[in-house]
């Protein structure tokens, strides 16, 4: 009986729009902590001196703030109080709306941390800590709720992960069903193979190398997709080409390829298995 071609187009495209879903579904994760980290990394830490203080006590905390080994080092910035008032002035438009009046700025020192210092626990033992020196004021940082933020971040992993996982089911389901559908028109061939004692290892093995070749295809079409929608990502959203690293998407993509490869060749397996197994009256 002749057989008829299967339609392999339509398993490379399924397959890739799958493997494109969960490199976006990675992606996501991977990125959404990075995204985290650099919403951390902009909290502005102020710490304000106390007046009247000795140049060589506001060299000493400047110094000490600078030796910690969490605070990020280029973004230590030391402002004086003629400094902060000038800077008030500017942003009210009207400089004789200060004129007449004291100067009641006080030296401060702004700087960020990295994120694994920013939780609440750690900036509150820090600034206990700080707080005892003789020249300090007082610390301050921008309102932000430290617990809700990092409460958040855990949920959105889990459910990344949740939908990740439902999704692989059912990229899983979806392969299989459309590489049976492909390899349908071929079950008689493969049945006669059989009938004639072809042995199951020959019969399946031409079938399980194009399943490979196919889920490769099919990765290397979604790797081109994530590609896009990562350029694409880096010129529409400013601060993504902070997060974005090169080797992320080339690591993410050998993934996709392999995994592409792995479930087409598996699927490819199993179906051909199923079709030795039926008997002829159950092919019609």
């Amino acid at each position: 009986m002749a057989s008829s071609r299967p339609n392999y187009l339509s398993v490379i495209l399924s397959v890739a729009l799958v493997l494109l879903l969960i490199g976006i579904f990675v992606l996501t994760a991977a990125y959404g902590n990075r995204l985290v980290a650099l919403y951390k990394e902009k909290v502005d830490i102020w710490l304000e001196l106390k007046p009247d203080i000795a140049d060589s006590e506001v060299a000493r905390v400047v110094g000490n703030v600078r030796a910690q080994p969490f605070v990020k080092k280029e973004t230590l910035t030391f402002i004086t109080k003629e400094q902060a008032a000038a800077t008030m002035r500017k942003d009210l438009g009207d400089e004789s709306l200060l004129e007449d009046l004291p100067n009641l700025m006080r030296n401060v020192v702004r700087f960020n941390v990295k994120s694994a210092f920013l939780t609440s626990d750690s900036l509150a033992s820090w600034r206990a800590e700080i707080r005892r020196d003789t020249a300090v004021a007082d610390v301050f940082f921008e309102a932000i709720s430290l617990g809700n933020t990092e409460a958040n971040v855990q949920k959105i992993r889990f459910l990344v992960l949740g939908l990740a996982f439902l999704l692989i089911i059912g990229a899983i389901a979806l392969i299989h069903n459309t590489i049976r559908l492909a390899l349908y028109a071929n079950r008689f061939l493969i049945k006669n193979q059989q009938l004639v004692g072809a042995s199951w290892g020959f019969i399946s093995g031409p079938y399980i190398r194009r399943g490979i070749l196919n889920g490769v295809a099919s990765g290397v079409v979604a790797v081109v997709g994530l590609s896009v929608l990562v350029e694409l990502g880096l010129q529409a959203i400013p601060d993504f080409g902070s997060i974005h690293t090169p080797d992320t998407l080339v690591l993410l993509g050998l993934f996709l390829v392999m995994l592409g490869a792995i479930i087409g060749g598996l699927s490819s397996w199993l179906v051909v298995n199923k079709f030795l197994k039926m008997r002829i009256e159950e092919l019609y």
